[in-house]
C-alpha cells in the first residue's frame, strides 16, 4: 500500500525535479512480470526512483547494504520494495547476506514480480558504462532453471541518461532494450561462460541506449539537454541523439524555435514560483551539499528531502499568509503554491 500510495506522489514530484523523462520504447512498459530489469548506474537512488516510477506493477530495488544498517531506515526501505545488497567494501561480515537478498529475488520472480538490478554493481557520475558484475546473471540464471517460470521469464535492458546530475529540471532520456530470454543464451554452457555471454549481450544494448561520445562528458550533456528540440519522436530518442552523436555540426546547429512568446507568457507566474519555493529549495540544498559533498547522493538526497518537507513547508506558507495578511489575493496565490512551482519548471524547460 505504502508503495502504490508513493508512486503517484513521486510520478508527479518528477515532473517537477526532472524537467523532462524521454522514454524510448515505452510498449516494453506494458511488459509484466516475470521480469528482471538491468540497468546502468549513473545516479544512486534517483535511477531507482525514476525506473520504478515508469512501470505499472511494482517493482523491487536491489540497494547497496550500507544504506539498512539502521532499523528505521531498514524497515522504510524495505517497505519501499528495496532489498539490500552488500559489497566486499562494507565489510565481508555481511556478505552471507546476500545469499538471502538473491533468494527473496527469485521468490519474487516466481510470483511474477519485477526485480531491478544495477548490473554495474557501483553508481558513478560517469556518461560510460562500466564493467558488468555477475549478480544479474546469477539471478536470471536462477530463473531460467525454474520450470514455472523459465518460458515467460526474461531480462530486460535499460539505459537511463542525464544531462546533468546537479541541476534541478534536469533532462532524462530513458532506452528500454529488447527482452532477452532464455533462446539468447546457452544455459547448458559453464557458469563463467554463459555470465559472460549474458553481460556481453547485455553490454551491447545498454550501450545501444546510452550516449556516451566517446568519452566527451560535455557534448553528451549538451546533446540531452537540448533533445526535445533536436529529435522528432521520444520513440527514436536515443536513435536520434547517436545520429547526432556522428554528426557534431548537426547537433551544435543554432535552435530555430526561442519560444519567445511562451517565455513572455510564462515570465510572471515562474517569477512567482520562485519567490515562493527560494527559501526551501536553495537552503535544502545548501544542507544536502554539506552532507554528500564528494558521493554520489546528492540528486538522491535533495529529491528526498524536497518531497518530505513540501507538505510542511507549504502549509506552514499557507498558515502565515492567512494569519498575518487580509489580502484575498495573496492568500490565494499562496495556496496555488504548487501551480506556480510547475508554471516555473515549464518556463525553464524553454530554455533547454
Amino acid at each position: 500500500m505504502l508503495y502504490c500510495v508513493l508512486q503517484v506522489i513521486i510520478s508527479l514530484a518528477l515532473r517537477i525535479f526532472c524537467g523532462n523523462i524521454t522514454v524510448c520504447n515505452k510498449a516494453v512498459l506494458k511488459s509484466k512480470g516475470p521480469l528482471l530489469l538491468a540497468c546502468n548506474h549513473p545516479n544512486s537512488f534517483l535511477d531507482a526512483i525514476i525506473i520504478g516510477s515508469l512501470f505499472k506493477q511494482p517493482v523491487h530495488y536491489l540497494a547497496r547494504g550500507d544504506a539498512f544498517k539502521y532499523s528505521f531506515t531498514n524497515k522504510i526501505l524495505r517497505a519501499l520494495n528495496m532489498l539490500p545488497v552488500y559489497r566486499l567494501s562494507e565489510g565481508r561480515e555481511y556478505l552471507y547476506l546476500n545469499d538471502q537478498t538473491f533468494d527473496s529475488c527469485h521468490q519474487i520472480l516466481l510470483q511474477g514480480g519485477i526485480v531491478l538490478i544495477f548490473c554495474e554493481g557501483i553508481s558513478k557520475h560517469v556518461w560510460q558504462l562500466q564493467p558488468l558484475k555477475k549478480g544479474t546473471a546469477r539471478i536470471a540464471f536462477k530463473a531460467w532453471s525454474e520450470p514455472s517460470i523459465s518460458d515467460g521469464f526474461g531480462v530486460l535492458p535499460v539505459s537511463i541518461n542525464y544531462h546533468s546530475f546537479t541541476k534541478f529540471g534536469k533532462q532524462v532520456v530513458v532506452h528500454l532494450g529488447n527482452i532477452i530470454t532464455k533462446e539468447n543464451v546457452a544455459l547448458q554452457a559453464q557458469v563463467g561462460e554463459r555470465t559472460q555471454q549474458l553481460n556481453a549481450l547485455l553490454t551491447k544494448q545498454l550501450l545501444g541506449g546510452m550516449l556516451v561520445a566517446n568519452g566527451d562528458a560535455n557534448f553528451v550533456q549538451a546533446l540531452i539537454a537540448k533533445h526535445k528540440q533536436l529529435i522528432y519522436s521520444p520513440a527514436t530518442a536515443v536513435a536520434d541523439l547517436q545520429f547526432l552523436q556522428a554528426n557534431y555540426q548537426l547537433a551544435t546547429l543554432p535552435k530555430t524555435n526561442n519560444y519567445l512568446l511562451p517565455k513572455i507568457l510564462l515570465l510572471i507566474p515562474a517569477a512567482i514560483g520562485f519567490a515562493l519555493h527560494a527559501a526551501l529549495y536553495f537552503s535544502v540544498k545548501k544542507l544536502v551539499q554539506y552532507f554528500t559533498k564528494d558521493t554520489v547522493f546528492y540528486d538522491s538526497v535533495l529529491f528526498g528531502l524536497l518531497l518530505i518537507l513540501y507538505p510542511f513547508y507549504y502549509v506552514l506558507v499557507s498558515v502565515c499568509a492567512f494569519c498575518f495578511t487580509n489580502t484575498i489575493a495573496l492568500q490565494i496565490v499562496v495556496v496555488l503554491m504548487p501551480l506556480w512551482l510547475w508554471l516555473l519548471t515549464s518556463f525553464k524547460k524553454l530554455f533547454h
